[in-house]
């Protein structure tokens, strides 16, 4: 029997959220079940994109653009960059194994917060990349200070996400400033975007600024939140042409199937449909989290369409709870928050109903 890479027996598969069809086998539930554990866009794509992938549709028998140039120049009309400064990925998760892929060894190291999200260490694992956890502040944001200080000629690359999942907390322009003034010129910041488009804090930057500040950067997004294309996985880093150009040389030739590339172009043609359903969901973020508070449970502020909760040691009992009535929440314990709870913005309609389940079980 072939045996595979020593290290990988130890590697654990990422944990995903409980879907739908499996809650309602596993609690035999006949009713609707309310999905917001996975930071989907409860509203789904625009319909620009449902009449878009309608005709794709028609055109299944044949390859996708192979340069995916009419999706880089949207993204790169967007963002004011060069389309080739775009990577294209099946999911920013591709894009973020690029860069295990392209630059780094097992002599390696990266430097990620504890907690963050879990694939930058699973990746690690997988690449026999050594991997130096930097706790939270005691605000549970990134400790950039700290983050710098553990820096060492073995460090090749930093793994930030921005929101932070799964609090949600962001950092001022000014702390990223003098992060980024701390780096040394061959280190490479990763920051993960996923829920860029859910913030509000004027006072909290989008990292395409740090582009012009600093070349050894990536930033990663995607189309999976705010556009409402979880299932289609898409998304795309925005760097220098240089890093770009070699990141290019690890991507496999049509990562992107033809109805993710088009739909991606739609997306972003509808720039109403994406500012409606963000407010929405942005307007129903601070809803919840006054209406949670109020009964008593601590919510950490949040700038993504997710907000984490303690409920102290009835944890567990009210995730049950809510499950057997068809409200599927995100557990936090592999994250280390045994006693909170993720979760999503839904609707105002299924908000309503999470807040009126909570009420009754409480």
């Amino acid at each position: 029997m072939l045996k595979g890479k020593p290290h990988l027996y130890h590697l654990e598969p990422y944990p995903p959220g409980k879907t739908i069809k499996e809650i309602q086998k596993e609690y035999a539930l006949k009713g609707p079940v309310i999905k917001l554990n996975s930071n989907e866009n409860p509203f789904g794509p625009s319909p620009k994109v449902i009449k878009a992938l309608r005709f794709a549709l028609t055109k299944l028998n044949l390859y996708p653009q192979a340069s995916y140039q009419d999706l880089k120049k949207a993204l790169a009309k967007k963002w004011r960059v060069s389309p080739a400064q775009i990577v294209l990925g099946n999911g920013s998760n591709e894009v973020i194994e690029f860069v295990f892929k392209a630059l780094l060894t097992e002599k390696d190291e990266i430097i990620i917060s504890s907690p963050s999200f879990l694939m930058y260490e699973k990746f690690a694992q997988i690449y026999g990349v050594s991997i130096k956890k930097v706790p939270l502040t005691s605000n549970f944001t990134h400790h950039l200070e700290a983050i710098s200080q553990k820096i060492t000629p073995s460090t090749k690359a930093i793994f930030l996400d921005h929101p932070h999942n799964p609090t949600g907390s962001t950092l001022p322009r000014k702390a990223w400033e003098k992060f980024l003034a701390s780096l040394p010129e061959d280190l490479l910041l990763v920051i993960d975007e996923a829920y860029g488009e859910f913030i509000e804090d004027p006072e909290v930057p989008l990292a395409v600024e740090f582009l012009s500040l600093r070349r050894e950067i990536l930033v990663c997004r995607t189309f999976s939140k705010a556009y409402g294309l979880a299932g289609l996985r898409l998304g795309y880093g925005i760097t220098s042409e240089e890093l770009a150009g070699l990141l290019e040389r690890v991507r496999q030739p049509f990562n992107l199937n033809l109805l993710a590339a088009e739909a991606g172009v739609a997306a972003l043609s509808d720039e109403n449909y994406l500012k409606e359903t963000v407010t929405l969901i942005c307007q129903g973020r601070k809803y919840l989290t006054e209406q949670i508070q109020k009964l008593g449970f601590p919510v950490y502020p949040s700038q993504a369409n997710f907000i984490m909760v303690d409920f102290g040691r009835a944890c567990e009992e009210i995730y049950q709870n809510l499950l057997r009535r068809g409200i599927i929440l995100r557990p936090l314990k592999a994250y280390g928050f045994p006693t909170c709870l993720r979760i999503t913005i839904g609707k105002p309609e299924e908000n309503e109903i999470l807040l009126e389940a909570l009420r009754q079980i409480i």
